[in-house]
C-alpha cells in the first residue's frame, strides 16, 4: 500500500488523525530536497504536510504548528513576523530547526537543542519514526 501525502497551506485548514509535519519558511532548495526525498522514500501510511512560507498569516501558523506531530523551521529564511514567535515555536515538542548564525544559536539552544544541518535530516528522523510507530500498531 502506498501512502497518500496531503499538503496544506494557508488559509486552508485540514485536521485529521494522520501523522503530520509542518515545514516553516523553507527555501526553494529545501523544497526540492523534500520532493526528492519523498520520491526516493515511498510512504506506507498517510501523511499531512502543513506548509508555511512567510505568508504573514500568524493565526494559521500557530494553529498548524500546534496540530502537527513534528515541526521544522528554517530560521535563516524566516523573514516575516513569524520571527517574533521563534522562541515559542522552538519550545514546542518535536521541533527541529535550521540556523547558521552561531550567535543566534547560542541564544536559541537555551530553548531547543534540536538544530539540524538540513531538511533531509529532519525527514530521515521523523518520517522514519512515524513509519515505525504506525507499523507497530
Amino acid at each position: 500500500m502506498t501512502g497518500k501525502i496531503t499538503i496544506i497551506s494557508p488559509p486552508d485548514i485540514y485536521i485529521n488523525r494522520t501523522q503530520s509535519i509542518i515545514l516553516v519558511n523553507t527555501t526553494e532548495q529545501e523544497q526540492e530536497q523534500v520532493s526528492e526525498w519523498f520520491s526516493q522514500n515511498p510512504l506506507e501510511q498517510e501523511l499531512s504536510i502543513y506548509f508555511y512560507n512567510n505568508e504573514k498569516n500568524l493565526q494559521w501558523l500557530v494553529m498548524s504548528f500546534a496540530v502537527a506531530n513534528n515541526r521544522y523551521i528554517n530560521l535563516d529564511n524566516t523573514q516575516d513576523e513569524s520571527n517574533l514567535l521563534a522562541s515559542h515555536f522552538l519550545s514546542s515538542d518535536n521541533c527541529y530547526y535550521k540556523l547558521t548564525d552561531p550567535n543566534l544559536f547560542e541564544a536559541y539552544r537555551l530553548v531547543n537543542t534540536s538544530k539540524l544541518e538540513n531538511i533531509t535530516d529532519f525527514l530521515d528522523k521523523v518520517v522514519a519514526i512515524e513509519h515505525v510507530e504506525t507499523s507497530e500498531l
